[in-house]
């Protein structure tokens, strides 16, 4: 093999793991669209908990003042990072009162960055790791 073809070859294997490096960084966002110095508490029921990767989604139904409901979406931590603290796809369901604690959107919209929710009733806290932390149960909840 000649030099110049060991110097393509290099430089082509050099190009293909610069891109799969590259594009798994370019798929994940950041976090500047919440307002990670605010945390706000909205109560409502839940509409759909999506347990997926590589965020979870809860949302939620909020009643207004004024008779009229809205729905706030927020991210929550991944699939891996939740199972592995404890949290599982059971923890809540449609149609369960909550009280949820959020970093709000910075542009205004009905959603955030989901940290903790208490299921009304029994009060158990469920923490989605959004507060920068790991996700799970803070401690003292455990087999609440």
């Amino acid at each position: 093999m000649t030099d110049l073809r060991r110097i393509a070859i290099g430089a082509l294997a050099g190009l293909v793991a610069a891109a799969a490096w590259g594009g798994g960084a370019l798929a994940h966002h950041s976090y500047s669209m919440f307002d990670r110095d605010k945390t706000i508490t909205i109560d409502g029921t839940v509409r759909t908990w999506e347990m997926t990767n590589p965020h979870s989604y809860l949302w939620v139904v909020v009643p207004k003042k004024n008779g009229a409901t809205e729905i706030w979406g927020m991210e929550g931590a991944g699939i891996g990072a939740l199972l592995k603290a404890g949290v599982h796809k059971s923890e809540v369901k449609p149609g369960d009162k909550v009280k949820v604690s959020l970093h709000p959107l910075r542009d205004g919209r009905t959603g955030g960055q989901l940290i903790s929710l208490v299921l009304d009733g029994s009060n158990r806290v469920v923490n989605f790791g959004g507060g920068g932390g790991q996700p799970g149960r803070p401690e003292g909840a455990e087999g609440q």
